[in-house]
C-alpha cells in the first residue's frame, strides 16, 4: 500500500469498530480505533499522530460527530484530514449538517464504497 498513515475508526460500538478494522486490514490498510470523539481528538493531538482518513460515527457520547467536527475545523493542524461520516439514521446525510466531511455512509456500510474511499484518501492497496 502507498500510504503509511492509518485510518482512524471512531465508533462507540466495539463490534462495528472491530468489523471495520478487520475488513480494512484484510484489504491491507492499517487502522487505529477510538471509542468516541474525545478519545479520537486526544490521539490526533498527540505528538507524531498521523492519519490518512477518519471514519466517524455520527451518534456517540460524550463527543458526537458534530462536536468532533467543530473541534477539527477549529484546529488548523486537523481540518485537512478527510472525514467519512457513518450513521444508521436515514435522516442524516451530512450535507448542510457538518462542514469538512468528504462522504456520508449509511450503516451497514457498502464495502465497495468503503474501499473506494480508502483507496482515494490512503493510496492504492
Amino acid at each position: 500500500m502507498m500510504t503509511n498513515a492509518p485510518i482512524l475508526i471512531v465508533d462507540d460500538d466495539r463490534d462495528i469498530r472491530e468489523s471495520l478494522r478487520d475488513t480494512l486490514h484484510d484489504e491491507g490498510y492499517a487502522t487505529i480505533e477510538a471509542s468516541d470523539g474525545g478519545e479520537a481528538l486526544a490521539y490526533l493531538r498527540s505528538p507524531g499522530a498521523r492519519v490518512s482518513l477518519i471514519l466517524l460515527d455520527w451518534n456517540m457520547a460524550p463527543i458526537d460527530a458534530p462536536a468532533f467536527m467543530t473541534e477539527m475545523q477549529a484546529d488548523p493542524t486537523l481540518r485537512s484530514i478527510p472525514v467519512v461520516l457513518l450513521t444508521a439514521d436515514s435522516r442524516i446525510s451530512g450535507k448542510g449538517q457538518l462542514p469538512g466531511y468528504v462522504a456520508c455512509m449509511k450503516k451497514p456500510v457498502s464495502l465497495g464504497r468503503l474501499f473506494e474511499l480508502a483507496e482515494r484518501y490512503c493510496g492504492a492497496r
